[in-house]
C-alpha cells in the first residue's frame, strides 16, 4: 500500500480521497512537530540557565527605561522568574503575521480588518505556519456553515408553514366529505324509514361540525348543511311521535331499539321525561294489589298461547283468591319485586342511553318513590291493626314480672322446699300428696302443668307462646323483605353514583385533550391564543364549573320514610322477642323445678372422661340450659335474619343481658339449693350420726313402711331390697344435685360456642361497614357473660367445699385423735393401728410420731391412721367426684385436701417427734400425695409441683415433712435458702422454729441460736 501524502492543512486534508486516514497523518504529524519544540525549548531554558550569572550584572546595570525599550526591541525575550529568558529559535525564526485592510463597498464603516499570512516559500513549510492556516481554513469554514444553516432555517420554516396550510386544507375537504356523506346517508335512510341508520348519520355530522373549521363548511356547502338541518328535523320528530306512542303502549320492544336513539339526537330529556311516564305505569300496573274481576264472558279475552278458554278463568280465578288472601309480607314481596325486576331490566340501558341527562338517577328515584309510598302505607295500616305499640307496653310489663321473680331474691322459702322435694323425687310426700312410684311421675307433669299456668300474665297480655313466636316470624319477615329491597336500592343508587363519576371523569379526560390540542396550536402560530382557542378555554373552564356541581347531586337521602318505618319496627320486634325470650326461659326454670328422667341427661363437654369410674364419669346436666341457650339462640339468629343491624343489635344486647342476669342468677341459686342438699348429716351425704336427714325423710314416705334398722347395726336381713333401694335413691338424688354445679360449667361452654356461632352469621350475612363492626362488638359482650358464669361456678364450688369441710374437719380429727397425742385409755396403739388383745379388737389410738425402733417397726406392718382417713374421704367424696364434670371434680378435691392438711398441720404441731417419727411423717405426706394424684383428672395437676401449687396447706405439710427430716441443724438454713430461692417455701422462722422444737433430739437453745443467727 503506497504512503499517505501528509497534507499542508486541514483543507487540504478535507480533500483527499481518504479524509479520515490524512486527518490522522496530519495529527501524527503535528504531534512529533511539537515534541521536536519541546526538547528545542527545553535546550534553551537549560543554555539560558547557564549564562544567567553573566546576563544579570548586565541587566542590573541597566536602566529601567533602556529595559523596557530592549524589551520592546528585542521579542525573542521574555521574563521569567526575575530573568530575561530568550525564545527558542524556531519560535524566533517563525513568520508574523501582517495585517491587511479589506475594504467592501465605498462605506467606511463596513471596513474590516483580516489578519493573513504571507504564504512565501520561506514560510510555507514552517510549523507554526500549518496552524495558523488550519485555524484560518476552520473559521472560514464555520462561518460559511454559520451563514448557510441561517439560510436553511428560513427555509425550513417557510416549508413547515406550507406544509400545515396543506394539512389544514386536506382536513377541512375531509370534513366536507364527510359532511356531505353523512348529509347524504341520512336522507336516503330517512327516505328508507331506516331512522336508526338516520339518527346515526345525524349524529355522525354534528360531531364533525363541533370539530370542522368555517373552510370546511364552505367546503361542504350551503346545500349540505341545509339537508343536515331537514333531515335532523324530520328524524327528532319522527323519533319522537314512535317514542311517545311505544311509551303510551308500553311497547319494549320499541323502547329498546328508539332510547338509544335519543342521545344522538340531543333529545335525551324528553326521553328521560317519556321513559319516566313509562316506568310509573309499568310500576303502578305491577304493584297493584288489588284483586281484578274476573270477566263473565272469556270469549272477548285474548287467548294465550297454549291455553284455553276455561284453563285462563281458572287461572284468573287462583290469581283474584290469592290477592284477597295476601298476607303483609306477601305485599311487600310483591312490591319490592316489582322495583327490583324493573330496575335490573332498565337501569342498564336508561344509564347507557340517558345517563347524560341524569336518566339513570331520576329512574331509580322514580322507583324507590314508588315502592316506598306504598309499603309505608302497608306497614302503618299493619302495625295499626296488630296493635304494636299496645302489645309492645304489655310485654314489658310482663317482662319485667318475670325478671323481679327470678331475679334478686324473688325466690321463697316455699320454692326451695319444692326444689329439693322435686330433686329427691318425693314431690307429692312433701307437698301433702302421696303415691307409689307410678304415681310419682303423673303427679311431677300435673304439678308441673300447674306451675306453668302462672306465667306472670304473659298469657293473658302478650298471648300464647306459640302465637307470639308466629308473629314475631311474620314481622322478621317483614323487616327481611324490606331490608333487602334497601340494601339493594342502595347498591343501585352506588353503581350510578360510579357511572356519573366514570361519565365525569371522561369528560374531563377529553376536555383537558382538547385544551392541550389548543395550546399546541397557539405555541405553532404564536404566543397568542387565537380568538377560537380563547373561545375554547372559556368553554373549558365553565364545562370544569358543571363538573363540579355534578358532584353534589344526591339521588336519595341517608334517611328515608322506609327507614324510618322500619327502625320503628325494629325497636318494637326487639321488645316483643325480649318478652318471647323471658317468657321461654321461665318455662324452662319451671321444668327444672318439677324434673323427671327427662330433665336431666349425661353431660358432653370437651373434657369429659371416657372410663366408667373415673371423675365425671357419670355427670348429669339439667335440660334448663339447653332449653335456654336455645331459646336465646333462636331469638337472636332470627333477628339476625332480619338483616337489619340496629335489630340484630338489640336482640344481641337483649341475649347478652337475659343470659348475663336471668339465667345466671337462676343457676346460681340452683347451685346453693344443691349445696344444702349436698349437707352431711342434713341432705343426702352421711354425717356424723349416719345417713342423712333428706335420705331418712324419703326412707320414712316410702308408703309408711319405714326403714327398720337404719341405724345401723340392728338392721335385720329381711330389708336389704329397702336398704338397696334408699341407696339407689340417695344416689339419684346426688346426682341431680351435682348437677346443678354441672349446669354452670355446661352454660359456660354452650355460651361460648354461641358467640362463636353468631360471629359466623354475621360475617356470612352482613356487609362490612361501621354498624355491622358495633353489631359484632355487642355480640363479643358475651364473652363477659362466659366469664361471669366461670366465676359463679368457682363460688359454688367453694360454697359445697365450705359445707363439706366440717365433715372431713370430723374425718381428720376420728382418725388423728382430737387431742392430737397420746394414747387410749385401754390399749396403746401405733399410728391408729387396732391393737388386739384377748380376742377383741381394740379402737385405735390418736397421732403419734413419738417412736422407738419396735414402734416404727410395728407401724409399717399395720394400717395407720393416713389410709383410714383417705378411705373416708372417699366414702365422701367419690359419689360427688363421678357427678361432677372433671374441672369440679379436681377443685373439689383439691379443697377437701387443703382442709384435711390444715387439720393434720394443727395435729402434727401437738406431737412430740424423733428421727422415725419424723421419717413416718414423710411417709404419710407421701401417701397423702398419692392420694391426691391417683383422683386427680387434670394431666397437668398430676406432679406434686403444681398440686402443691394449687393446694397452699398441701404444700405446707409436703414442707413440714422436709424440715422434720433434717439430720442436723446446720442443714435447716441451706433447706430454707435452697427452697426459697425455688419459690417452693412458705413457712416462716417462728413456724420452722416451733416445728424444729418439737424433735425430741434437738435441743431448743440450739434451735434458738440457729434461728437468732438467721434473723440477724
Amino acid at each position: 500500500m503506497p504512503p499517505i501524502a501528509i497534507p499542508s492543512n486541514l483543507v487540504e486534508s478535507l480533500g483527499c480521497k481518504s479524509p479520515h486516514d490524512a486527518l490522522l497523518a496530519l495529527a501524527d504529524e503535528s504531534e512529533s512537530t511539537a515534541l521536536k519544540l519541546a526538547e528545542e525549548l527545553a535546550a534553551s531554558l537549560s543554555t539560558t540557565k547557564k549564562h544567567s550569572a553573566a546576563t544579570g550584572s548586565h541587566n542590573n546595570s541597566s536602566s529601567a527605561g533602556s529595559g523596557r525599550r530592549s524589551k520592546r526591541e528585542d521579542p525573542a525575550t521574555y521574563f521569567t522568574g526575575g530573568q530575561f529568558v530568550p525564545l527558542p529559535r524556531s519560535l524566533r525564526d517563525a513568520p508574523r503575521p501582517t495585517r491587511k485592510i479589506s475594504q467592501k463597498g465605498s462605506n467606511s464603516s463596513s471596513i474590516t480588518d483580516h489578519e493573513t499570512i504571507t504564504n512565501s516559500s520561506s514560510s510555507a513549510s514552517h510549523a507554526l505556519t500549518h496552524a495558523t492556516l488550519a485555524s484560518e481554513s476552520i473559521l472560514s469554514s464555520l462561518s460559511k456553515i454559520a451563514s448557510g444553516g441561517s439560510a436553511a432555517s428560513s427555509e425550513m420554516r417557510q416549508l413547515e408553514s406550507h406544509r400545515q396550510r396543506l394539512d389544514e386544507e386536506a382536513i377541512n375537504i375531509d370534513h366536507a366529505l364527510r359532511i356531505r356523506e353523512g348529509c347524504q346517508r341520512g336522507g336516503d335512510s330517512l327516505m328508507g324509514r331506516r331512522y336508526g341508520d338516520a339518527a346515526r348519520a345525524v349524529a355522525d355530522v354534528n360531531s364533525i361540525l363541533k370539530e370542522c373549521s368555517m373552510n370546511a363548511l364552505q367546503l361542504a356547502g350551503e346545500e349540505a348543511l341545509e339537508a343536515h338541518s331537514k333531515t335532523k328535523k324530520v328524524t327528532k320528530r319522527a323519533i319522537g311521535e314512535r317514542y311517545e306512542t311505544a311509551v303510551a303502549n308500553g311497547d319494549v320492544v320499541q323502547l329498546s331499539e328508539l332510547t338509544p336513539l335519543l342521545q344522538m339526537l340531543d333529545m335525551a330529556e324528553l326521553g328521560v321525561r317519556l321513559y319516566l311516564q313509562y316506568s310509573q305505569s309499568v310500576l303502578t300496573k305491577e304493584m297493584n294489589l288489588d284483586a281484578e274481576e274476573v270477566p263473565v264472558d272469556m270469549a272477548h279475552v285474548e287467548r294465550a298461547e297454549g291455553m284455553s278458554r276455561a284453563a285462563m278463568r281458572r287461572r284468573a280465578e287462583e290469581e283474584q283468591l290469592l290477592r284477597r288472601n295476601m298476607s303483609v309480607p306477601m305485599k311487600l314481596a310483591r312490591i319490592y319485586n316489582a322495583a327490583v325486576t324493573h330496575l335490573r331490566h332498565h337501569l342498564p340501558m336508561v344509564a347507557y342511553a340517558l345517563g347524560e341527562a341524569d336518566g339513570d338517577a331520576a329512574l331509580v328515584q322514580l322507583v324507590h318513590v314508588e315502592a316506598e309510598k306504598r309499603a309505608v302505607d302497608i306497614l302503618r295500616d299493619y302495625m295499626s291493626e296488630k296493635q304494636l305499640n299496645l302489645t309492645v307496653r304489655r310485654a314489658d310489663g310482663v317482662g319485667k314480672k318475670i325478671e323481679d321473680r327470678y331475679i334478686g331474691g324473688g325466690f321463697s322459702a316455699r320454692d326451695d322446699e319444692i326444689n329439693i322435694a322435686n330433686v329427691l323425687g318425693f314431690a307429692g310426700d312433701a307437698l301433702g300428696g302421696g303415691g307409689g312410684s307410678g304415681g310419682g311421675t303423673i303427679d311431677i307433669v300435673t304439678k308441673r302443668m300447674a306451675a306453668q299456668k302462672d306465667d306472670c300474665g304473659f298469657q293473658i297480655e302478650v298471648g300464647n307462646l306459640a302465637d307470639v313466636d308466629a308473629a314475631l316470624e311474620e314481622w322478621a319477615l317483614v323487616m327481611q323483605h324490606t331490608e333487602s329491597y334497601e340494601r339493594f336500592i342502595r347498591h343501585a343508587v352506588n353503581e350510578v353514583v360510579k357511572a356519573r363519576k366514570l361519565r365525569r371523569e371522561q369528560k374531563i379526560e377529553e376536555k383537558n385533550r382538547l385544551k392541550e390540542l389548543e395550546e399546541a396550536k397557539s405555541r405553532e402560530h404564536g404566543s397568542d391564543m387565537t380568538g377560537s382557542g380563547r373561545k375554547s378555554s372559556e368553554r373549558l373552564s365553565s364545562g370544569d364549573v358543571d363538573v363540579d356541581q355534578e358532584e353534589k347531586v344526591e339521588i336519595l337521602p341517608p334517611h328515608t320514610a322506609l327507614n324510618e318505618v322500619a327502625a320503628e319496627i325494629g325497636g318494637s320486634y326487639s321488645a316483643l322477642e325480649r318478652c318471647l325470650l323471658l317468657a321461654g326461659m321461665q318455662r324452662a326454670f319451671v321444668h327444672a323445678n318439677y324434673p323427671d328422667d327427662s330433665t336431666f341427661s349425661p353431660v358432653v363437654l370437651d373434657g369429659s372422661s371416657n372410663s366408667l369410674y373415673g371423675a365425671g364419669s357419670r355427670a348429669l346436666q339439667t335440660n334448663l340450659v339447653e332449653e335456654c341457650l336455645f331459646a336465646a339462640r333462636r331469638s337472636t339468629l332470627r333477628a339476625f335474619a332480619t338483616g337489619h343491624t340496629g335489630t340484630a343489635s338489640a336482640a344481641a344486647n337483649v341475649c347478652v343481658d337475659v343470659l348475663g342476669r336471668l339465667l345466671l342468677d337462676v343457676l346460681i341459686r340452683r347451685a346453693e339449693l344443691g349445696a344444702s342438699l349436698l349437707k352431711p348429716g342434713e341432705g343426702l351425704l352421711d354425717g356424723q350420726s349416719g345417713l342423712g336427714q333428706a335420705a331418712l325423710s324419703f326412707a320414712k314416705s316410702k308408703a309408711g313402711k319405714g326403714l327398720r334398722g337404719v341405724h345401723g347395726a340392728g338392721a335385720r336381713s329381711g330389708h336389704r331390697v329397702e336398704d338397696e333401694e334408699l341407696r339407689k335413691q340417695t344416689m339419684l338424688g346426688v346426682a341431680r344435685a351435682t348437677a346443678n354445679f354441672n349446669d354452670l360449667e355446661v352454660v359456660a361452654d354452650y355460651t361460648k360456642r354461641l358467640e362463636g356461632n353468631f360471629l359466623k352469621e354475621i360475617d356470612s350475612g352482613y356487609p362490612r361497614g361501621h354498624d355491622t363492626e358495633q353489631l359484632r362488638m355487642c355480640v363479643k359482650g358475651l364473652k363477659g357473660v362466659v366469664e361471669s358464669f366461670t366465676q359463679a361456678s368457682g363460688r359454688s364450688m367453694e360454697q359445697l367445699i365450705s359445707t363439706l369441710l366440717p365433715q372431713v374437719r370430723q374425718i381428720v380429727g376420728d382418725a388423728v385423735g382430737q387431742d392430737g397425742g397420746g394414747t387410749s385409755a385401754t390399749a396403746s396403739n401405733f399410728l391408729g393401728s387396732p391393737v388386739l388383745a384377748g380376742g377383741a379388737t381394740i379402737a385405735p389410738t390418736v397421732l403419734n410420731y413419738e417412736l422407738d425402733d419396735e414402734s416404727f417397726e410395728m407401724s409399717q406392718i399395720s394400717e395407720g391412721f393416713v389410709v383410714r382417713m383417705c378411705s373416708r374421704l372417699d366414702e365422701l367424696i367419690d359419689p360427688l367426684r363421678v357427678h361432677l364434670v372433671p374441672k369440679l371434680s379436681d377443685d373439689l378435691l383439691v379443697g377437701i385436701l387443703g382442709g384435711m392438711a390444715k387439720r393434720m398441720e394443727a395435729s402434727i404441731r401437738k406431737s412430740k417427734f424423733t428421727p422415725l417419727g419424723a421419717i413416718s411423717l414423710d411417709s404419710d405426706v407421701r401417701y397423702i400425695m398419692n392420694f391426691a394424684k391417683d383422683r386427680i383428672d387434670s394431666p397437668q395437676l398430676k406432679s406434686n409441683v403444681t398440686l402443691c401449687k394449687i393446694c397452699p396447706p398441701l404444700a405446707r405439710l409436703n414442707q413440714i415433712a422436709l424440715l422434720m427430716n433434717v439430720d442436723d441443724l446446720e442443714d435447716v438454713l441451706d433447706l430454707i435458702s435452697v427452697s426459697k430461692r425455688k419459690g417452693v417455701w412458705d413457712l416462716k422462722l417462728d413456724e420452722a422454729k416451733t416445728l424444729l422444737s418439737l424433735r425430741v433430739d434437738f435441743e431448743g437453745e440450739k434451735v434458738n441460736d440457729l434461728l437468732q443467727m438467721d434473723d440477724e
